[in-house]
């Protein structure tokens, strides 16, 4: 059930994606989707960072590693970037043991048919792409 306040930014969302003219890349079902392989990557769960829609901020968003509740509703990523390169600490004076997992999960998201391109180290997934936008899907 849907509260008048929820409608209203659920409206406000709606007429920004039709003002901006947005294309949508990615549905809630491949959403749901994304979040439970993550979630089964018990061993290799990589961190993320979403962007919305609607930021404002200049900086990058910070990363986060809990997939379970810190997402955001779906509809209202612009785009979220997984970081496949897995850092484990292995003491204060030892340098941190770095795996890179960028073609594991780059066979996944493919197998899955997740669309979503390379930036730098990081792997983006689209939600939406703004107009003239040109992205190099993988």
């Amino acid at each position: 059930m849907e509260t008048d306040e929820q409608a209203k930014d659920r409206q406000r969302l709606e007429r920004y994606i039709a003002r901006k003219a947005l294309a949508s890349v990615m549905s809630n079902t491949k959403w749901e989707k994304l979040r439970a392989l993550m979630i089964e990557e018990s061993d290799r769960r990589p961190v993320w960072r979403v962007r919305c829609l609607r930021d404002t901020r200049e900086v990058e968003p910070p990363w986060d590693g809990d997939w379970y509740y810190h997402l955001p509703e779906f509809k209202h990523i612009e785009w979220l970037e997984i970081s496949p390169i897995q850092k484990e600490r292995k003491g204060y004076l030892l340098p941190d043991k770095v795996t890179d997992n960028t073609d594991y999960f780059v066979g996944l998201l493919k197998s899955n048919n997740i669309p979503f391109s390379i930036e730098g180290e990081s792997l983006r997934i689209w939600g939406y792409l703004r107009p003239g936008q040109a992205v190099e899907f993988l």
